[in-house]
């Protein structure tokens, strides 16, 4: 039943018209406060006539009565409602009905989902991953970037910025509960549409708001159905679908006066530019006249220019560990059709691999669930996580700024001045490579738009000025960040790169796009600082020919302790020691060996230098190496001195840990008196045996005698590896020695790891730096005359 339209008597518009003026409003303001357009707003101060609950509406907001405002007695009543009255019980009855009906259309909605690069459609109840949400927005909250970096401990929280930490992560459907009018905002891929998807699912089953019935509209399509204005009309939209079910009209505007729907309204970010306003005008007009019922709403962040009253917003959390693991052991089986044992065996493999050390830049990714689908994919099809970062990188680029569009049929507003995507990821390359080399993580918008505008300067055929510039900036921002989620807000008006590792990929592509010896001679001066790593990885893998900047490198390397004549010492120590070794393994292998048994031996706490895992360089070089008699050896004697060093200071600090460090000396010890083929040698060591008193429970007595003969006992060990074995020094760095040597340790293994990782070294290069890695400078020459003489 449509109600008759109303007529502002001249005293009504009179005193309309006072009330604006005291709200110090126009009526522009007045309709867009309603939600409506401006034309039923100047049809009501014309006394022209106005829909019947419009009328109401205006004369609400301003505050008048609407009866007195048309001339009608006080006691007329507006009747919003279908003539039909219904009880409760019959309600009931008629949602049950209703619902049975629907089953079937939700169903074919929602409960199966297309994902990028699958063939096959999948079920949502098979891959669905519950959701956490964040109850502020961290775009919106003021911060500085000084209280980002306080939460900046390591790169490895860099996705738990801009608020997670201090934030209460709340179940999405705990969210949807508390309000009855809820906005789910979220990057690209965070698993929104699948979230309103799922709650469909389960209120047409009854498990989730079991007295609506859920109706879910892709508002994408809503705007793309609607080919003149009075189209733009939810209620009749909802209608016809509803009929479509069997439903009749009369029954589908009571539910919807009486509240009993669950309204999902998908992707607002989708809906086309030229109609965004006309949809969001109806959105506000639909939810003010039946806001009784439960609507949510779906936008990506970056999106969310239109507010709504009575709405309160949430934003999707990134994926944490816990949810990773879930949803990874479910595509295992759902995705990739293994049988539920061997999906889940391979998913806990996933997992495993995806936490070791070299995986960091992974893990990044994959807290963002359509990155995280892509790399199961990737792991499916290489059996491991094989592919180059480089090329990981540039795929989950692919699939943020376009692909993921295109498989939904999703066309995006060009950007301002219609950057291609290509254009789009050279301006992210200069905007990287300046914001890291001044090791900006968090840039305030102002620099980013001034960025942007260099780069458009830059562009042939684009002559902007003035506001034209200024709002194309802005349009291209905007852009970046909504439609690619490559850049987020953290905070008002500041910006930072979705992932830290996305950063750096774009700095290493420009110095690629230079590539020029200023650019390596540029990036080499970084080589120290760890954050610098990545950037020379991804670099020289995409370098069609590395040789120049790895001799630079080199070079680099070989003059870190150039001037210093004890370290010199030690490293010319350190290729006669690896060379009276017979083995198969390269000499620089073995090198690294010994490098790192110096390091395990000092004598001195803080050690010679702090490493990082083991034997890292010699893995990067040769692999694991096996087992080898007098490699074998002599990593037993020195951890027989780095016990003794150890047992010193437990003794010395009266540490509980000193009966272990007894054990473990026997131990290493007895080892290597096994491995002893050398007669003398083997006689001189079991002698030295017998002194150790034995070795029990009875830790005073030991401690006795390692107090009274202790030292004299490690100094003939010393003595004894140094005649026999050439080991066993005490080398006794200061503390800018250690820290050096640190560094070169560092600096050496990421030399070999971009040796590792290049496209392309030429093997007179490759065998070149092989071969002088980790000697003294004097030996260096040596080795190069050799080259230019042969």
């Amino acid at each position: 039943m449509i109600s008759q339209g109303l007529r502002a008597s001249p005293e009504g518009i009179r005193a309309a018209k006072t009330a604006l003026t005291d709200k110090t409003w126009s009526q522009h303001k007045l309709a867009t406060a309603l939600g409506i357009t401006r034309q039923p707003v100047s049809k009501f101060f014309a006394g022209e006539s106005v829909s019947r609950s419009c009328f109401v509406q205006i004369c609400q907001q301003l505050g008048l009565s609407w009866q007195k405002v048309a001339s009608l007695p006080e006691d007329v009543a507006f009747d919003a409602t279908p003539k039909a009255q219904f009880k409760g019980a019959d309600i009931d009855t008629l949602v049950r009905e209703v619902r049975q009906k629907r089953q079937d259309k939700i169903q074919d909605q929602c409960n199966t989902m297309q994902m990028l690069d699958i063939s096959q459609t999948v079920q949502l109840m098979d891959i669905y991953t519950n959701i956490n949400v964040l109850e502020k927005i961290t775009s919106l909250e003021w911060r500085e970037i000084s209280d980002l970096l306080k939460d900046f401990k390591s790169e490895s929280n860099f996705n738990q910025l801009g608020g997670y930490k201090r934030q209460r992560r709340l179940p999405g459907l705990e969210a949807v509960l508390q309000h009855s009018k809820l906005i789910v905002l979220g990057k690209p891929g965070s698993g929104k549409t699948t979230f309103l998807q799922y709650l469909a699912i389960e209120c047409n089953k009854g498990e989730f708001q079991p007295n609506r019935i859920a109706t879910f509209i892709r508002l994408k399509e809503f705007a793309e159905d609607a080919k003149s204005d009075s189209q733009f009309n939810i209620l009749n939209y909802i209608s016809e679908e509803f009929l479509s079910c069997g439903i009749e009209k009369e029954s589908t505007k009571i539910l919807l006066t009486e509240g009993k729907l669950l309204i999902l309204l998908d992707g607002l970010d989708q809906v086309p530019a030229e109609k965004a306003d006309k949809v969001t005008v109806e959105i506000r007009r639909f939810t003010q006249s039946f806001y009784k019922n439960k609507f949510v709403i779906s936008s990506r962040i970056a999106a969310q220019k239109y507010r709504f009253q009575g709405f309160t917003e949430v934003e999707v959390a990134d994926f944490d560990q816990e949810q990773v693991e879930v949803f990874v052991k479910k595509w295992f089986v759902a995705v990739a059709l293994n049988s539920r044992e061997d999906g889940e065996a391979i998913g806990n493999l996933f997992i495993n691999q995806l936490h070791l050390p070299e995986n960091q830049h992974i893990r990044e990714l994959a807290v963002t669930p359509i990155l995280l689908h892509w790399i199961c994919i990737v792991f499916q099809i290489k059996d491991g996580f094989t592919l180059n970062p480089a090329k990981l990188y540039e795929q989950a680029l692919n699939i943020l700024m376009f692909r993921w569009d295109e498989i939904r049929d999703v066309k995006r507003d060009r950007v301002g001045c219609n950057l291609t995507p290509l254009s789009k990821k050279k301006l992210l390359c200069k905007l990287a490579f300046i914001t890291f080399e001044q090791e900006d993580y968090f840039f305030e918008k102002e620099k980013v738009l001034q960025l942007i505008a260099d780069y458009l300067d830059t562009l042939e055929g684009i002559n902007l000025e003035g506001t034209q510039l200024q709002l194309d900036r802005e349009a291209v921002l905007k852009a970046i960040e909504v439609q690619d989620g490559l850049l987020v807000q953290r905070a008002q008006e500041i910006y930072s790169f979705s992932h830290l590792t996305l950063q750096k990929y774009f700095t290493a592509r420009k110095i690629v796009e230079i590539s020029q010896v200023q650019s390596w001679n540029s990036l080499v001066s970084h080589m120290t600082e760890k954050h610098w790593q990545e950037v020379f990885l991804l670099t020289v893998s995409m370098l069609s020919n590395s040789d120049e900047i790895l001799q630079i490198m080199k070079q680099k390397i070989d003059l870190l302790m150039a001037s210093d004549e004890r370290l010199q010492y030690f490293l010319t120590w350190l290729r006669q020691k690896s060379s009276s070794i017979s083995t198969n393994y390269k000499a620089a292998a073995v090198r690294a060996f010994y490098l790192v048994c110096v390091e395990q031996s000092s004598c001195n706490r803080p050690r010679a230098f702090v490493y990082t895992s083991g034997y890292d360089l010699e893995y990067a070089l040769v692999g694991n190496i096996a087992f080898d008699p007098e490699l074998a050896l002599d990593e037993f004697l020195f951890s027989t001195v780095a016990c003794v060093s150890e047992l010193d200071f437990a003794f010395k600090h009266s540490l509980n840990d000193a009966l272990d460090h007894v054990h473990a000396l026997a131990i290493a010890f007895d080892k290597a008196v096994d491995l002893v083929i050398d007669p003398k040698l083997k006689q001189v060591l079991q002698k030295l045996k017998k002194q150790l008193p034995p070795i029990d429970s009875n830790l005073d007595k030991f401690k006795d005698w390692w107090e009274a003969k202790g030292k004299m006992w490690g100094e003939q060990l010393r003595n004894i590896l140094i005649k026999y074995r050439n080991i066993g020094y005490y080398w006794q760095f200061n503390e800018q020695q250690k820290e050096l040597l640190q560094q070169y340790y560092d600096v050496n293994k990421l030399l070999v790891d971009c040796l590792n990782s290049a496209a392309y070294v030429s093997p007179r290069v490759w065998q070149e730096i092989e071969e002088t890695l980790l000697l003294a400078i004097a030996d260096i020459e040596r080795v190069r005359n050799l080259y230019i003489n042969s």
